[in-house]
């Protein structure tokens, strides 16, 4: 399916970038249901949420840009990547970045998104499922701009999130303000996570402001709970 696009352009601290998005994010919604209930993706409500530049990815991508962070030693992964802002604002401050989404066409603009921004820097691309993370790889920083938007997800990220991240290493998670963030937020506590701070801030995108907020986590140095 060919896809048209729009190209937008974004002030991220001392960073402008320019960023292909879907010029229509509801054809993609509409081939799924076309395809009926014997497509995969349908039968696993794999909705085309990452055709869009949500406010969370958005305020993720400023605060990147802007933190206080040994960039050029950090090893970074983002989740659900979709277009690949945050990940693109990390690459662009020395970071060794793996951008990651369970859909390919999401890693295939990232891809081109990143080429787009002329950052000269080895960068990987990987379709992630957050029920099954690899075993064999793990990172500094995990990046994850409003994930938490259904609650069977929740486990499969605690895990994920742990299993990616080295002992002591920090996720940092943007979200908007949804009810069902406030549980999955609680219930990196029970999974031993440190909560570092939170910072709030209010972003304009598409014509509306949204308030989001950042949470910066650490892994515990021990084994997760049970």
């Amino acid at each position: 399916m060919m896809l048209a696009t729009q190209r937008r352009t974004f002030s991220l601290g001392p960073y402008t970038l320019q960023l292909d998005t879907v010029a229509d994010s509801e054809a993609l919604l509409d081939a799924l249901i076309a395809r009926g209930a014997s497509d995969p993706d349908y039968q696993d409500e794999v909705l085309p949420y990452w055709a869009d530049l949500w406010h969370s990815a958005l305020a993720l991508g400023e605060y990147v840009a802007t933190a206080d962070q040994d960039w050029p030693n950090t090893r970074v992964i983002e989740l659900g990547c979709g277009l690949g802002l945050p990940g693109i604002a990390a690459v662009l401050r020395g970071g060794k970045v793996t951008f990651t989404d369970y859909v390919t066409d999401a890693l295939d603009f990232a891809r081109h998104n990143l080429a787009l921004n002329q950052a000269n820097a080895q960068a990987a691309f990987l379709r992630l499922d957050w029920r099954d993370p690899p075993q064999d790889v793990q990172y500094d920083l995990v990046l994850a701009a409003d994930v938490a938007y259904e609650s069977r997800f929740f486990q499969p990220l605690y895990h994920t999130i742990h299993r990616l991240l080295v002992p002591g290493g920090e996720c940092w998670l943007t979200e908007p303000g949804r009810k069902i963030a406030r549980e999955f937020l609680e219930g990196f506590s029970a999974a031993g996570f440190a909560v570092l701070g939170e910072v709030f801030t209010t972003v304009a995108l598409n014509g509306t402001e949204q308030r989001v907020r950042l949470v910066r986590l650490r892994k515990p140095v021990g084994d997760l709970p049970s």
